[in-house]
């Protein structure tokens, strides 16, 4: 009888582990219930504290860090705005003039400075015409020539029977009435930088394996002086300059077949051209309400006329 009470029994163990689980989900269900339950008058201060430790204490009827769920998004988005610091959001308004006006700056200087080029090609021009008009007149169209390029306005003499005996570094008296025209028509062109330039051929002088780069030199300082003397104004044109470069930029190859000799022996009045559209980038970068340097009335200078 004890061995059939005992089988009869055996299947109840299952119990144990069923009451096992309901007092682990009753022992859940009660942590659970007591996070969901919140103590009000200690939260209103953990919140005191955080508010006072981040912004100091907030004066009565502010708005709190962590009144966030306003039902109405318009009014927290002002009331977000309105939370920026003042010298904050006016360090960002003045950021922004800045960039505006540096912008509006930007770009008025740049419009002024095509305006100076768009005139700067037409004195170019202008004067371009005047000097072809006095070579002509002289019966010089085949020894002197002009051209306007990317460097500016070129007029370019060949030296021999023209400005110099060959080898001399002397202007011949011939020439005065031909560079005396080129000193006035030069002189009025705003206020370019003047380059004049003196080459040779690459003849050899006897003993003297530098004489062609003193010669191309002393040539180029003698005309620049000639035009100083005869109506160019060397302080009206910051950087002018004068520089011998011998035989090293021929016109043609000094390979002693062509006879580029006579051609290559010249002398290059250069007016150069004015970059103001890199200037007006450049200054308007500067500080607010600067003028632009550069695009004053440096132009506009009419070229006068050279009577035959």
């Amino acid at each position: 009888m004890a061995r059939k009470r005992a089988h009869e029994h055996a299947d109840e163990r299952w119990l144990l582990t069923y009451a096992d689980m309901i007092t682990l989900l009753m022992a859940l269900f009660m942590v659970l219930f007591s996070m969901a339950v919140v103590n009000k008058g200690k939260f209103e201060e953990l919140a005191k504290s955080l508010r006072e430790s981040f912004a100091g204490p907030l004066d009565h009827g502010g708005n709190s860090v962590l009144n966030v769920g306003t039902e109405n998004p318009t009014a927290q988005a002002h009331s977000e705005v309105n939370s920026v610091p003042q010298p904050i959001q006016a360090s960002s308004e003045k950021l922004v003039a800045e960039r505006r006006a540096r912008e509006q700056r930007t770009a008025t200087a740049i419009a002024q400075a095509k305006g100076l080029e768009a005139m700067q090609d037409r004195e170019l021009e202008r004067a371009k015409a005047a000097v072809d008009a006095k070579i002509q007149a002289l019966g010089l169209d085949q020894k002197v020539k002009t051209q306007i390029n990317s460097q500016g306005l070129v007029i370019r003499l060949v030296t021999d029977k023209v400005l110099f005996e060959l080898g001399s570094s002397t202007i011949r008296p011939a020439a005065a009435p031909l560079l005396t025209s080129v000193a006035k028509v030069v002189n009025a062109i705003g206020r370019n930088p003047i380059r004049v330039g003196g080459h040779t051929d690459a003849v050899p002088f006897k003993n003297d394996p530098h004489g062609n780069d003193r010669l191309s030199g002393d040539r180029a300082g003698a005309v620049l002086f000639f035009l100083e003397d005869h109506g160019f104004d060397r302080g009206r044109h910051p950087d002018t300059a004068f520089q011998g470069f011998g035989a090293m930029e021929p016109l043609l190859p000094n390979d002693g077949v062509t006879g580029a000799g006579p051609r290559n022996r010249r002398v290059e009045v250069i007016v150069q051209r004015i970059n103001y559209l890199k200037r007006a980038e450049a200054a308007a970068m500067g500080p607010l309400g600067a003028a632009p340097a550069g695009t004053g009335p440096e132009l506009g200078t009419v070229v006068p006329k050279i009577a035959p």
